[in-house]
């Protein structure tokens, strides 16, 4: 005998399918959200004390007022009904109490990934100084805080100091850009370490290949002093560095570049020669200064009487320095020195004697003086001495 159901018991039964049926399908499609997950979603109302966010769970998430009170300008800005945003679950989906939800806390998590992937692909980057202390610098990466340490930085930023047992010998790097490399990334213990001498490596190789392509001589660059040698300075010009000889640092005699220069100190330079094999450049610091030599005319004359300062002595006679043009130097050779025989200049003077001499000739176009000490007394300049030393005072 075969089981029939009533008309009254199928619709019954079907009822209860569906109803089954919608349950399973909620279960599959309705993800419980749990405290510490990423979750996008989108801004359904904005108000001074929250903001609500639907992000596809049966009841929307809080944002609450001690968070709104954070955002910037920009991120209010942003803050409009139907935007899409990503967000962090502070609290899950509970009966009693509604779900809290935070924007800065999931953009905080993606930027620490994001400064992870930077990482592993070792990207160049840039950002400010925000802070400085003994052992380094707080450098913006991001919207998180890097730290750079003393190690990992450029040596130009050493060469500053002036006060190495205070955190402030770092202070003239504050609000300074500088690239760096993420070197460590530690989200759980807020750790960020950075590299500005990792970094340097390739933006100076980018530099100066850029440089090399483009640089010809009898152009002028501003550059930076990195190192002071004995023979001359060499000077940052953009990712490479020239040199400067001492010869070419000025007019007047030069004996060591400190003299002159410092480390890190901003000149302008002009190349005077480009070796694109051996990627050298030479710089001269001295022809884009007045050249005394110009006007040499007006300021000296050949036969006349001239306060001196000597400035190097060698067995073949004495450099001097004119007092009327201390720009210039003078040579007076060893059978200049006296009316008697001398067999070394050191027997008649030392570096830094004042004397008088008497200028012999002038060639412009050399650029040399000749000059004697001997001849200051001379009979035969008698003459030109009344009319230039007294004949100019009637």
């Amino acid at each position: 005998m075969e089981n029939t159901l009533s008309e009254q018991e199928t619709e019954i039964l079907s009822t209860t399918k569906a109803k089954v049926d919608l349950v399973s399908t909620d279960n599959i499609n309705v993800v419980i959200p749990r405290r510490g997950e990423i979750r996008k979603g989108t801004v359904v109302t904005i108000s001074s004390d929250e903001i609500l966010i639907d992000i596809g769970y049966k009841s929307e998430g809080i944002v609450s007022q001690h968070e709104l009170s954070k955002l910037s300008d920009g991120e209010w800005k942003e803050m409009k009904a139907g935007t899409q945003v990503v967000t962090y679950v502070l609290r899950g989906a509970n009966q009693d109490k509604p779900m809290i939800l935070s924007l800065l806390k999931a953009k905080e998590i993606q930027d620490w990934e994001q400064a992870k992937q930077q990482m592993i692909v070792k990207s160049i980057h840039t950002g400010d100084v925000l802070e400085v202390n003994q052992a380094g610098v707080i450098v913006e990466v991001g919207n998180l805080r890097g730290f750079l340490p003393a190690s990992c930085m450029n040596l130009e930023h050493k060469s500053k100091t002036k006060t190495p047992n205070s955190k402030s010998k770092w202070q003239h790097m504050l609000g300074e850009q500088i690239s760096y490399k993420i070197l460590e990334v530690n989200q759980k213990r807020n750790k960020l370490i950075i590299s500005e001498r990792a970094a340097q490596k390739e933006v100076r190789k980018a530099m100066r290949e850029t440089l090399l392509s483009n640089i010809k001589e009898k152009q002028a660059y501003i550059g930076k002093v990195v190192s002071l040698e004995k023979f001359g300075a060499f000077v940052d010009i953009g990712g490479i560095d020239g040199l400067v000889h001492k010869s070419e640092i000025s007019w007047k005699r030069v004996d060591h570049p400190s003299e002159v220069l410092n480390v890190g100190q901003e000149i302008k330079v002009l190349v005077l020669s480009v070796d694109l094999e051996r990627e050298r450049i030479g710089l001269s610091l001295k022809v884009l200064q007045q050249n005394p030599w110009d006007n040499i005319q007006d300021i000296l004359r050949e036969g006349q009487l001239a306060y001196a300062t000597v400035t190097n002595v060698t067995k073949f006679g004495i450099f001097v320095t004119l007092r009327d043009c201390d720009a210039i130097e003078g040579f007076v050779h060893i059978t200049e020195l006296s009316n008697s025989m001398v067999k070394h200049p050191k027997e008649v003077v030392t570096i830094g004697d004042e004397v008088v001499v008497r200028i012999i000739s002038i060639d412009k176009d050399k650029q040399q003086i000749s000059l004697s000490l001997k001849e200051v007394g001379a009979a035969r300049f008698e003459d030109l001495d009344y009319l230039l030393y007294f004949g100019s005072s009637t």
